[in-house]
């Protein structure tokens, strides 16, 4: 017992605290999935234990006091409340890479990779997330993770 106890503690140390995960993702458009391969972007997403988030760059620049206010970006989120399933996929319409396709209450959301690799860490991620959730143990993973 001692044994898995370390085990799981290392593996917890060696998370992005309070994320479980955080990397690269390229994503359409919040407001436009099917947007054409020009327009997705590569952007940070982060994994908690209660969503996935695309991560809003913006909110760390400094606006200037005269400049014109663009219309606001929206950003992805997928509530781990909302997941229905979460599988690979390979489409001709996604860009390329290793496409990510998440199931959710309000329809899919399309996701791409750097490799398979790095898709691997994101599926696990976010099925153990769910896993987590469907148990009823949201918050023994919140207090782990937020310390």
């Amino acid at each position: 017992m001692e044994f898995v106890t370390s085990l799981l503690l290392c593996h917890i140390l060696q998370l992005p605290l309070p994320y479980l995960k955080v990397g690269y993702l390229t994503a359409p458009p919040a407001d436009d999935p099917i947007a054409p391969h020009k327009h997705w972007e590569r952007s940070q997403f982060i994994l908690n234990h209660t969503e996935l988030q695309q991560v809003n760059d913006s909110e760390s620049a400094p606006v200037k006091a005269n400049a014109l206010v663009e219309k606001a970006k929206r950003f992805i989120k997928v509530d781990v409340a909302d997941i229905v399933s979460v599988s690979t996929c390979s489409d001709l319409t996604l860009p390329p890479g290793a496409g990510l396709c998440i199931n959710t209450t309000y329809g899919p959301v399309f996701l791409v990779a750097d490799t398979w690799e790095s898709l691997d860490g994101w599926l696990d991620a976010i099925c153990l997330v769910y896993t987590i959730f469907a148990r009823g143990k949201t918050d023994v993973l919140a207090g782990i993770i937020t310390g």
